[in-house]
């Protein structure tokens, strides 16, 4: 097991907690945890295992789709914790790392996250190398969250509680990141911009911001011209977010799925999750390809409200 800093007995103690835990997890078959996939409107994912309404992070899978990756906050040190699909069965779910908001690289092997600053690890054939946190000019204010990378290595993230918050793209070039670039084009703004989620070839980014919209936070899009600008963000609509906190996007490697994380009222709890970004839902992807410039719009019911 590796971590950036975890007291050798604090380890011990989560990861009985989690051996604890796995035994009352299913025997689990099929692609994305055996879950049946959702349609055009958001459902809860793998409830009870994955969702569990305590205060966790969301759902990363390998391009192959037998690996994912989520985060767990335990009273603390929060931990990123991985499950794979061994012989046709997922494996119960163990820590890997100490750490945040794990974001996985599209060539399956590197896995970044946060401890309010940037890490990465790589997995190989014998388990996964030592945390190695980035540099100063990735690191560079009091927090740096939810890092994800284009398949050319370029690395997204959000820099928060400074004087330069939002939402940033660092190129990657002969095996060095560049000085980090706020977006803007309307995508970092006065209000909180975050948890960004960039397709493989950028193409697009789903955020979360805390902008007037439909509810506290929601999910956005913006695409990418051919100049490199973005498109204004779109508001991914009443049938992804609601009145309650939508972040934490992850659009699945092979493009079907998108999932998220909200605290609405669910089958699993009758009143919304508080502090904490709730359970993780998964939905269609096609409701970012619907709001693509130049595709037709489907008429969505209600219109996004001004915050209080």
């Amino acid at each position: 097991m590796n971590k950036p800093a975890m007291g050798f007995y604090s380890l011990l103690f989560l990861m009985a907690i989690v051996s604890a835990r796995a035994g009352d997890i299913p025997g689990l078959t099929g692609p994305y945890l055996g879950q049946k996939p959702p349609g055009m409107t958001p459902e809860l994912f793998a409830p009870g295992i994955i969702s569990t309404c305590a205060q966790h992070g969301s759902a990363y899978f390998s391009p192959d789709g037998k690996e994912v990756y989520f985060s767990r906050m335990y009273p603390r040190p929060s931990v990123i914790m991985y499950m794979r699909e061994e012989n046709g069965r997922w494996t119960p779910p163990k820590v890997v790392a100490e750490g945040l908001t794990p974001g996985l690289a599209p060539d399956g092997r590197t896995v970044f996250f946060s401890t309010w600053e940037l890490w990465r690890m790589f997995k190989t054939p014998a388990g996964w190398t030592l945390p190695e946190k980035l540099g100063p000019s990735i690191n560079f204010q009091k927090r740096q969250d939810t890092p994800y990378a284009a398949a050319n290595g370029t690395l997204y993230f959000c820099s928060m509680f400074g004087d330069r918050n939002g939402i940033y793209r660092a190129e990657f070039t002969a095996g060095t990141y560049g000085k980090p670039e706020r977006l803007e084009y309307e995508i970092s703004s006065k209000y909180a911009d975050f948890s960004p989620c960039v397709a493989p070839d950028e193409s697009y980014l789903v955020f979360a911001s805390a902008r007037p919209g439909y509810g506290v936070i929601d999910l956005y899009v913006s695409f990418r011209n051919d100049n490199g600008s973005w498109t204004p963000p779109k508001n991914l609509g009443p049938t992804i977010n609601t009145r309650a906190k939508e972040a934490f996007p992850f659009v699945s490697f092979d493009g079907k799925y998108l999932f998220f994380m909200s605290n609405r009222v669910s089958e699993l709890n009758r009143s919304l999750i508080a502090d904490g970004p709730g359970n993780v839902y998964w939905v269609d992807a096609k409701v970012i390809e619907r709001l693509k410039p130049g595709k037709p719009n489907p008429s969505e019911k209600g219109s996004p409200r001004d915050k209080q």
